[in-house]
């Protein structure tokens, strides 16, 4: 009893000096209307808002809520933390609830205390995020739609601020409705496409907050780190739902084309959907892909362009977009690998001249990639009748061989690819006797190949 009493006394004494000045507030509690519509109200706010947090402090939520609850009803705009804390109360009497249905009641509860939150203080989309996942902590894929839905609005609204597990939580919650048969194919993909557009801004709030400097920098660098584990979950889960199958995309996609065709945003995550699933052979690909381009043009748009027309062997689409490619790209060293790619187009038009003007500019730009060498090879071995005499149309496999030394000389990781080919067009050297008596040339002369090749060698076995 008596230390009752002295517990008693020293919350009672608590409680008067907070009257004076509540946690530091410049207007005196009986004045300010936050805590009541008269000064009697008021004080009794302070007073209950005391008691609970003393209780709160040593962790007894059992005595905390009581007078949590009357601050709660009486004084909703007393304090944020009304809220914050009432979250921790609730959560641990969860924990140590046994009925069923009182633990139900408790979570209805938590959910209510997050939508008083909003109508008190707002920031509806961070606050929805906190509720969200909650939620699906607390009643898992029971709760799958309900928290879809209010995942997918805290991301609408949070943006960059929306924590990366929130953005997990709602692509795991809209994929587990889906599979409940509760949500369509083209709601899991507009969730995956929301996701990662949220997951991006949030990169960008989260490097500005590090480049600003001061007590957030260390969190938004944690957060950075979550953020890429996130987009491997969301991806993942995507992947794994069933709702990314080409038809289903295609299905979705194409029958939007006509009415979100000056839509850029739409575009993109049309062609980025279909290209990452490997969809490209769809019409649909090719019709928002070139509406992209036209609408923004860009090297990195052109490209996947002439990629997907070479794919279709549409080559005079595909040499038109490999032209635009390079042109736009900046980068020596990726338009190098334009200039590649559109030489293997040239080699499938058996145009010779051309695999080599387009090897030639590839080389100029990144030397230390051999294979535009061993393009120039492979077009010189596939010439034919260059040469006066029968006997010098081979000639010509000397020239190609040339290349593919020099191919393996300038990136050794194509060797074995360079010595396959040696090993192959050596075999077609001309008989050197037959050489000589057609040219006058003996092993170790110089020839020069006659017609565009136009290059000199070395006459051997």
């Amino acid at each position: 009893m008596k230390s009752n009493l002295v517990k008693t006394i020293a919350i009672i004494f608590i409680t008067v000096l907070s009257v004076g000045n509540v946690f530091g507030q410049k207007k005196q509690a009986h004045e300010d209307p936050k805590y009541g519509i008269d000064s009697a109200s008021r004080m009794e706010c302070v007073k209950n808002m005391s008691l609970y947090y003393e209780f709160y402090k040593q962790k007894n939520y059992v005595d905390a809520v009581v007078s949590w609850r009357k601050v709660y009803n009486n004084c909703p705009k007393a304090s944020l933390n009304t809220y914050k804390r009432g979250v921790k109360i609730y959560k641990s009497l969860y924990k140590t609830a046994k009925d069923p249905a009182i633990k139900s009641a408790l979570i209805d509860t938590l959910m209510i205390i997050y939508d008083q939150r909003i109508v008190n203080y707002g920031k509806e989309g961070i606050v929805l995020g906190y509720k969200g996942v909650d939620l699906y902590t607390y009643r898992k894929k029971e709760a799958a739609l309900e928290v879809s839905e209010m995942l997918k609005k805290a991301c609408e609204l949070g943006k960059g601020k929306t924590k990366s597990a929130v953005i997990s939580m709602y692509m795991q919650s809209t994929v587990d409705a889906f599979k409940k048969e509760e949500l369509e194919n083209a709601e899991v993909i507009d969730a995956f496409s929301l996701s990662m557009v949220t997951l991006d801004a949030a990169v960008v709030y989260n490097n500005k907050l590090i480049e600003k400097g001061g007590k957030y920098v260390e969190s938004a660098k944690k957060e950075l780190v979550n953020i890429e584990t996130a987009k491997s979950n969301v991806d993942a889960l995507f992947a794994e739902s069933g709702a990314a199958n080409c038809d289903a995309l295609a299905d979705i996609f194409a029958p939007k084309y006509e009415e979100k065709a000056e839509d850029i945003e739409w575009l993109k995550k049309v062609t980025n959907l279909l290209n990452k699933y490997d969809c490209t052979d769809k019409d649909i690909f090719a019709k928002a892909a070139e509406q992209q381009n036209k609408l923004e043009p860009s090297a990195e748009a052109a490209h996947n362009l002439a990629r997907l027309f070479l794919k279709k062997e549409d080559y005079d689409k595909a040499a038109a977009y490999y032209e635009e490619a390079t042109n736009l790209q900046e980068d020596a060293v990726t338009k190098a690998l334009y200039y590649y790619e559109w030489s293997t187009l040239a080699m499938a038009q058996e145009n010779y001249p051309k695999v080599r003007t387009l090897s030639r500019k590839a080389i100029e730009l990144n030397p230390s990639d051999g294979r535009p060498y061993l393009m120039i090879g492979r077009a010189y071995a596939s010439v034919k009748g260059l040469g006066a005499e029968p006997v010098e149309h081979r000639a010509v496999y000397w020239i190609a061989v040339d290349k593919f030394y020099q191919a393996k000389q300038a990136d050794s990781s194509i060797a074995e690819q360079a010595n396959e080919y040696i090993s192959t067009y050596n075999k077609h050297y001309p008989n050197l006797e037959e050489f000589f008596m057609a040219t006058n040339k003996t092993e170790g002369d110089s020839y020069t190949v006659a017609g565009w090749v136009n290059e000199t060698t070395k006459v051997r076995k």
